[in-house]
């Protein structure tokens, strides 16, 4: 293998997000920082972000809303580098088996 071939992603499409339960949804707004969400949010499917931003809690969905607002005016290619930044955090999570796949559907796993 050389240096030029990526590891194969689980996950492809910003929409595959909507196979994600609401646990499996709030790990991942959980581990992505509030810069890349608002970024990601701004391109990705309005469906799935109003599910993610309805598992955040009120402090952190406020500011990733200020974010989103300050961050509108950025680079198309900054908002696609956050959306393949938010796949890549949630394929560590499935990795980690915080969020488990079945079928086509992804499922959080309850913390011990």
């Amino acid at each position: 293998m050389s240096g030029d071939d990526k590891e194969e992603l689980t996950l492809k499409s910003f929409e595959e997000l909507s196979f994600f339960d609401n646990l499996a949804l709030f790990y991942l707004c959980n581990e992505t920082p509030p810069q890349t969400l608002a970024l990601a949010f701004l391109v990705g499917d309005k469906k799935v972000c109003g599910s993610m931003l309805g598992v955040m809690d009120s402090k952190r969905r406020a500011f990733v809303h200020e974010l989103m607002a300050k961050q509108n005016d950025f680079p198309e290619e900054k908002k696609q580098a956050a959306v393949q930044g938010l796949l890549i955090i949630a394929d560590g999570l499935i990795s980690r088996n915080l969020i488990r796949k079945q079928g086509k559907f992804y499922f959080g796993t309850e913390r011990g």
